[in-house]
């Protein structure tokens, strides 16, 4: 009944249309053969016949930009016969009521030559409205909402119906949102706190806390390391650790090691913050355990049901055997649309799909859709997403970690909002050798209030990791002051200790 209803008014605007024209059109051609040498050198260029609704009126257009073209200044009755004999256009001209039709129109109008411009304009428009309509259909003529068809001028018709066919075309556009830069003080300070809300600290790390104010959703973070240096370990107690502990669903996408492997890692974390206590996680590798190791398990695992509450779901594995972008991408997407807005990619590599000629164009712009998965609009899931990434053998031999260590795919760095990366303290990096660095630790002065460093070097005998910082969107990076972080690792423990912050020379060699 709708439609129908919709169909009947469009009509009865049709017909509307129709009989303005015919009036509109009359005036203008009634102009043009009034004055032809002044009027039709103006318009004859302008418009076509086909513009006109009315036949009888596109006829005596026509005639007249014909005669007109021809060199005739005026349109004399003898010279109108002639110029018709000789078009063989005699039938037509008879038809449509000869010289007295177009003489009742010029008679009409011929002392109001100063409206031509407005008879003109409704012809265009006219027209427009009529190729709108073989378009769009009836919405063209409807009357809805702001939309007033005769309320708008030619122009303003065509950029409103290519305005759709540009909403039409832009669904083929990577997604995208806009929004005013300009909004109301109070709106901008709820977005700050619901940001804010949304950090995610990584577990038991204050320094670490302090650098990037933990995850961030929507945000991507990049951690690197060498090949075998603790990478996936580190991040399970920092940011696996904290998903348990704050019950936030997790998935973890592992393309290097199983399941099995990866709940070593968080036995051992668990044990350590939990019960203060680790023991040779080579036990668990070569399955000689003791009862004791068995009894540590058994609580490790009774203690992590205790923190997610006994939901078994909260944290998911995937292994993935072979790393594929497009698998990856529904993965996420499937997990994402039931609620895990958490997501640790470890390790992000070459896609085994890869159709690039060089793996660094690969590693980029697999990167490229890591992030649009995370962004939280633009077509993205909202997600906080750690990604673990081995830094380039070539920056074994840098002192100093920045985005050169990353490697040919450096450009990846764009797509994280935070890139962290970590190596080994060197040996000449300890107390009493040529390079020894400058460690200090913050210590509060309970007289002044404030923090007062307390200076320590790098002890012989035990494994110092220095973590860089090389890119921060919430907060400093090592180019503009941020100290590098020194971290003592206890590797039977799963445990990281923070001990505090230097400073390394810009030597890259």
């Amino acid at each position: 009944m709708a439609v129908d209803k919709s169909k009947e008014l469009a009509e009865k605007e049709v017909a509307s249309i129709s009989k303005k024209a015919e009036i509109n059109e009359a005036y203008f051609v009634g102009l043009l053969w009034a004055n032809p040498f002044d009027a039709y050198s103006e318009y004859s260029d302008n418009i076509s016949e086909d513009e006109f609704i009315h036949d009888v009126w596109s006829f005596y257009y026509e005639l007249g930009r014909r005669m007109f073209g021809d060199g005739i200044k005026t349109f004399d009755e003898i010279t109108v016969a002639k110029y018709v004999k000789d078009l063989g256009v005699e039938k037509e001209f008879k038809e449509y009521g000869a010289r007295n039709t177009i003489d009742d129109a010029v008679n009409i109008v011929k002392d109001n030559s100063d409206n031509i411009d407005y008879y003109y304009e409704t012809i265009k428009k006219n027209y427009i409205v009529r190729q709108l309509y073989l378009l769009f259909g009836q919405k063209v003529l409807l009357k809805r909402n702001k939309y007033n068809y005769e309320a708008m001028t030619r122009e303003q018709l065509v950029s409103f119906w290519n305005d759709k066919i540009n909403g039409i075309s832009l669904g083929s556009v990577n997604n995208y949102e806009a929004e005013n830069l300009y909004i109301e003080g109070d709106e901008f300070i709820r977005k700050l706190e619901e940001e804010s809300a949304e950090m995610l600290p990584f577990f038991n790390s204050y320094s670490m806390n302090t650098i990037t104010q933990g995850v961030a959703r929507g945000h991507v973070f990049m951690w690197g390391g060498f090949g075998n240096s603790g990478k996936s370990s580190i991040m399970a107690d920092k940011f696996v650790m904290s998903c348990i502990t704050n019950k936030e669903k997790l998935v973890i996408v592992l393309n290097e090691e199983d399941a099995q492997s990866f709940r070593q890692k968080i036995v051992l974390s668990i044990l350590n913050h939990e019960f203060k206590t680790g023991f040779d996680r080579k036990r668990m590798v070569n399955g000689k355990l003791q009862e004791s190791d068995r009894e540590l398990i058994r609580k490790a695992f009774k203690k992590m049901a205790e923190l997610i509450d006994d939901d078994e779901s909260l944290i998911k594995v995937i292994f993935m055997e072979k790393y594929v972008m497009k698998d990856l991408e529904k993965i996420i997407r499937f997990w994402a649309n039931r609620g895990y807005i958490n997501l640790l990619i470890d390790t992000h590599k070459v896609s085994d799909d890869s159709t690039h000629s060089a793996r660094w164009e690969t590693f980029v712009e697999d990167m490229k859709t890591i992030y649009r998965l995370t962004r939280k609009n633009a077509g993205g899931c909202n997600l906080r997403t750690v990604v673990t990434f081995q830094l380039a053998d070539s920056a074994i031999k840098s002192r100093y970690l920045g985005f050169d260590a990353i490697g040919e795919g450096k450009g990846a760095k764009n797509e994280a909002s935070t890139v962290m990366m970590f190596r080994p303290a060197w040996s000449d990096e300890y107390e009493g050798e040529k390079k020894e660095l400058e460690c200090y630790k913050l210590k509060k002065n309970e007289k002044s209030g404030g923090y007062d460093k307390e200076y320590f070097k790098l002890e012989k005998g035990k494994t110092y990791y220095l973590f860089f910082t090389p890119k921060n969107r919430f907060g400093s990076n090592n180019e503009n002051g941020q100290p590098i972080m020194v971290v003592e690792p206890a590797f039977h423990r799963n445990a990281f200790y923070e001990k505090g912050w230097t400073f390394v020379a810009k030597d890259y060699n």
